[in-house]
């Protein structure tokens, strides 16, 4: 009997071989790359167009990991899907060793075996990027003309001022340092506009470092001189509060918000800037303008999404603030500006330092693996998050609506939520705040997402939308386990 059964497994498996080689030999037809999966994740076969598309890289792929054919972060995606029983059109691109993009489907015939058809997208992200060079020239013709305006006006008091050097060549010692000075801080006017159009131009990601926060904005505010003489600057910020930031990009964000903020106060208002530092290293900074009003142009400006180091919008009016935010988004934060009853106010968020809160793979919880609820009306949004969660090892459930997300708590558990905030009836916070009252133990394991330049609640974690996978990988290491 025993010689049987092992007579039986053998035939069956020379019989699943020989199905799986007929298989990948009729997909020799199809002209897209396909490669065959095993449930380990293992590449056991390609049809004639992946063997050119891989070239060299295939023959000694067979038997590897899937993701080994892929850049790091598109393989490890790809391999988990297989391994997972994933069947249908993938929601994101991936890319090929070589950075070639591609997109792709798996299909399944049977619980052992998976199929990857991949589709090139090079061309199609040549002719994006192509399109999206056109924009931003044209973006660039729309800021000529604000451009021009702020840049002419200083250079006028400037050559007004030194033409009248020029013509008292005599005058008093102590005039003449006042001339000079208001020429040495126009001058420095002009420089932050040159420094912030080559950020808007040419971003850069941010190179965080641990720092004394008073410093840094006593020096802009150094920095800015006459800009700032009409106001009452008062920093209340302790010595010991300590930010995660690049110093650079830092300065010219308080340069910019301190300049703006001035600029919409009457004479001798009070200006005050203030910071609290929390456990995790996170630091939120509160610059409040004494009976100061935002003009409702810039503050639609900052409402609108902005894509961060990735992709630029044209800022229009509010170019400082817009690209500030852009910085303060790279940094992983977010920052929001309002209309209050007693004058302006502008709130920054950083983060702590990557490695406090998770640089690396986010913590999983005590039995390996997070079960998410994902709520997002946007359907395609809701699939990119799920995406991303699905490459830290995480399931996820989607929904569309609150009220569906309180269906599902009423009888599934969730380790964590991540919600949009703008939802079609009831909005995403207040659906949150429900959830924290009903279920206390869903404390601290909430994230809240927006489009919209939106302040949380204190002690909500949350992300300014778009945010990049690394971005809710730091987020995820400040959940509550």
């Amino acid at each position: 009997m025993d010689k049987l059964k092992a007579k039986i497994a053998e035939l069956e498996r020379e019989l699943s071989r020989a199905r799986e080689g007929t298989e990948i030999r009729a997909f020799d037809y199809v002209p897209d790359p396909v490669i065959s999966v095993d449930s380990d994740g293992r590449v056991s076969g390609f049809n004639d167009a992946a063997l050119e598309c891989f070239g060299a890289l295939a023959e000694p792929a067979v038997s590897g990991p899937v993701r080994f054919l892929f850049d790091e972060e598109s393989g490890a995606a790809l391999e988990h899907l297989c391994m997972s029983g994933f069947v249908g059109a993938g929601d994101h691109d991936v890319r090929l060793v070589d950075q070639r993009l591609m997109g792709f489907a798996i299909n399944r015939v049977n619980r052992f075996v998976s199929y990857v058809l991949l589709r090139d997208r090079s061309h199609r992200e040549k002719l994006e990027a192509e399109l999206r060079y056109a924009r931003r020239m044209a973006s660039v013709g729309r800021l000529a003309s604000e451009v021009a305006h702020e840049i002419n006006n200083p250079l006028a008091v400037i050559q007004g001022r030194l033409e009248m050097l020029k013509a008292v060549p005599d005058m008093p010692v102590e005039i003449r340092e006042r001339h000079l000075g208001i020429v040495e801080e126009h001058s420095g006017r002009v420089a932050r506009i040159v420094q912030n159009l080559q950020v808007f131009a040419r971003p850069r990601l941010p190179k965080p470092e641990q720092c004394s926060l008073a410093p840094l904005i006593h020096q802009s505010i150094e920095s800015l001189g006459r800009r700032l003489d009409r106001v009452n600057a008062l920093v209340d910020v302790e010595p010991a509060v300590v930010a995660y930031l690049d110093t650079e990009q830092a300065m010219l964000v308080w340069q910019n918000i301190l300049a703006s903020a001035a600029a919409i106060m009457p004479a001798k208002g009070k200006l005050t800037i203030g910071a609290d530092a929390e456990l995790d290293g996170s630091v939120k900074v509160r610059i409040e303008c004494e009976a100061g009003t935002w003009p409702t142009d810039i503050l639609n400006t900052l409402r609108s999404p902005y894509a961060g180091a990735r992709e630029r919008v044209d800022p229009g009016r509010g170019l400082a603030l817009a690209i500030s935010w852009g910085i303060v988004q790279d940094h992983g934060g977010w920052m929001t500006a309002q209309n209050e009853p007693g004058g302006a106010s502008i709130e920054v968020y950083f983060p702590g330092s990557t490695q406090e809160m998770g640089h690396g793979e986010p913590p999983r919880s005590t039995k390996g693996t997070w079960d998410v609820l994902v709520v997002d009306d946007n359907e395609v949004m809701a699939e990119t998050i799920s995406w991303m969660l699905s490459t830290f090892g995480h399931r996820s459930v989607v929904v569309h609506t609150a009220e569906k997300a309180l269906e599902h708590l009423d009888r599934d558990v969730f380790h964590l939520i991540i919600s949009d905030h703008r939802l079609p009836k009831m909005d995403g916070e207040t659906m949150l705040g429900l959830v924290e009252e009903k279920w206390p133990e869903m404390g601290g394991r909430t994230i809240l997402t927006s489009g919209l330049l939106h302040r949380p609640a204190t002690g909500q974690l949350y992300l300014q939308k778009p945010f990049s996978r690394s971005q809710l990988r730091v987020a995820l290491g400040q959940v509550k386990d």
